[in-house]
């Protein structure tokens, strides 16, 4: 017996699976969503063991992580116009297939230049994968009662999937080796990918027209310098020639593109979507929410480990908070956006986020973590949920069902590439505030000068000093000044966002009454 497929025009409404078929297949493209996620965040917490275990440099292990995040980041657009012109369910089977094969070669491999590489083709598969699961989620969904609330639940599986990856790091490196972090991604998709060819009915564009080599090239190679041209500007410096000449050019082929995309017949993404009502609001909600999100996760974690003494796994399992929050709240969304409009439920949670912040520029070293990261993280969470799946809800709704792809690769694309953002801009404030505090330390004394580098940097120093007072003034001295730097961040990103929430507000009611 062959799977169903759904073959979808703007004429024909597509026949959908039955209530618990559609929430079977929910649960399973969840799944699949989850692993390219947790990947993104996995990782992290292994990095001093894969330093260890293969004698890598800095820069390679940065790369370990940047190589994936960078080939996610850029690819998630073509992919959803893949997924359109291919079918989507059949992109998300090969993406699921090859993640399965590059993770297991991945946990073999003896050589961190090998590794750097499966991390890149890892991100390939990722691409693929995350736009299939929410096109067809929306395909599965449409016309239905429960379209928003499904997309909700995928927008929390995002969320999730962010704050469990350090979680399951954590855990599998407490009882196994590091090949365990590839490991695990073969556990969950190989079911996810057998499931899916059963369960998950086919859909595809029935409007295909000519191919847009030219768009996707095009697309492909500004995102890939304005997302490497970040990555790279706090270690270079962001006003060096590579990343100022790399950024500049990135608009250049952005500006080319969109020339392109308005020139040929069949674009492979119709710019006119950016027109309809709220969804550049939308999207620039959806943004900022991730820079700020992928910003904080990167700095707390550091916090809970450098300043707090957590382990890996604890360090893990204190973010586990904002996922159970997060996952609580993100079925209220839709009933809040139906209740009060999505125009006050979006940058309602956008406010939200920014009090959570707040709330972190108050913590220390020393004072209760239930008393101020646990509600910071309730804020921030029910902030996401109100915010990403009526934001994500209105983009996919005003694109054709032909281009249903493409607009969920464009919602992950400006995801990804917020995240992105946030952990390079972020880290560099944080960077810069910390130096600045180390200096009166560090200036004393040549042997101290790399203790201004990072807070670890500064633990590692004063381990090798005897004890007495110069090593207690090192440590105290470095977790004072992260904090500093810490507090200015959550200052910083509190005021983007109440800032935010007011203007998207604005343009609310501005599109509302045009």
């Amino acid at each position: 017996m062959t799977s169903p497929t759904i073959d979808i025009s703007p004429q024909q409404a597509a026949p959908a699976p039955r209530a618990r078929g559609r929430f079977i297949a929910l649960a399973v493209l969840c799944l699949a969503e989850l692993v390219g996620v947790m990947d993104n965040t996995i990782i992290n917490v292994g990095i001093p063991t894969l330093g260890r275990a293969f004698d890598a440099s800095t820069t390679q292990l940065q790369w370990i992580v940047d190589a994936y995040t960078l080939v996610f980041a850029v690819l998630m657009l073509p992919g959803g116009y893949l997924g359109d012109r291919v079918g989507r369910r059949k992109i998300l089977i090969t993406g699921l297939l090859g993640f399965a094969v590059v993770s297991s070669v991945s946990a073999m491999t003896t050589h961190i230049t090998v590794l750097i590489g499966l991390r890149v083709l890892l991100g390939i598969c990722a691409a693929l994968v995350f736009p299939a699961t929410l096109s067809l989620i929306s395909t599965i969904f449409k016309g239905t009662k429960h379209h928003a609330l499904a997309v909700g639940l995928w927008a929390a599986t995002a969320g999730l999937g962010i704050a469990l990856g350090p979680v399951v790091g954590g855990l599998l490196l407490e009882h196994f080796e590091w090949p365990s972090l590839f490991w695990i991604n073969i556990v969950i998709v190989l079911p996810v990918a057998g499931i899916s060819s059963f369960l998950v009915p086919e859909s595809r564009s029935n409007k295909l027209g000519r191919f847009d080599a030219v768009g996707m090239c095009l697309a492909i190679a500004a995102l890939g310098l304005f997302v490497g041209s970040i990555i790279e500007g706090p270690q270079l410096g962001w006003t060096t020639l590579p990343v100022l000449g790399g950024l500049a050019t990135s608009i250049l082929l952005a500006g080319a593109f969109m020339a392109w995309e308005k020139r040929v017949d069949s674009p492979m993404l119709d710019l006119s979507l950016f027109r309809a009502s709220n969804v550049a609001t939308c999207s620039s909600a959806i943004g900022l929410a991730f820079f700020s999100l992928f910003g904080f996760t990167f700095t707390i974690t550091i916090y809970f480990q450098a300043v707090r003494g957590y382990s890996a796994l604890q360090a893990g399992l204190a973010i586990l908070p904002f996922a159970v929050v997060m996952g609580a709240c993100s079925p209220l969304a839709p009933v809040l956006a139906r209740r009060f409009g999505t125009g006050r439920c979006v940058p309602f949670g956008i406010a939200l986020m920014g009090i959570g912040f707040w709330i972190v520029s108050f913590a220390d070293a020393t004072n209760s973590y239930w008393a101020v990261m646990v509600p910071a993280m309730i804020f921030m969470a029910m902030g996401l949920a109100f915010a990403q799946g009526p934001a994500t809800d209105i983009i996919l709704s005003a694109a054709p069902s032909d281009e249903i792809g493409v607009a969920s690769g464009v919602n992950d694309s400006i995801r990804e590439i917020g995240g992105t953002i946030g952990v390079a801009v972020l880290g560099s404030i944080l960077t810069h505030v910390y130096r600045d505090q180390m200096s009166t330390v560090t200036s004393t004394s040549p042997s101290l000068s790399a203790a201004g580098d990072s807070i670890m940097a500064a633990q590692q120093i004063a381990a090798t000093l005897p004890e007495g007072s110069q090593q207690t003034t090192l440590r105290a001295t470095a977790s004072d000044a992260f904090l500093s730097a810490l507090h200015i961040n959550c200052l910083i990103l509190t005021g983007i966002m109440l800032m935010a929430s007011i203007l998207i507000a604005f343009r609310f009611v501005h599109n509302a009454r045009h």
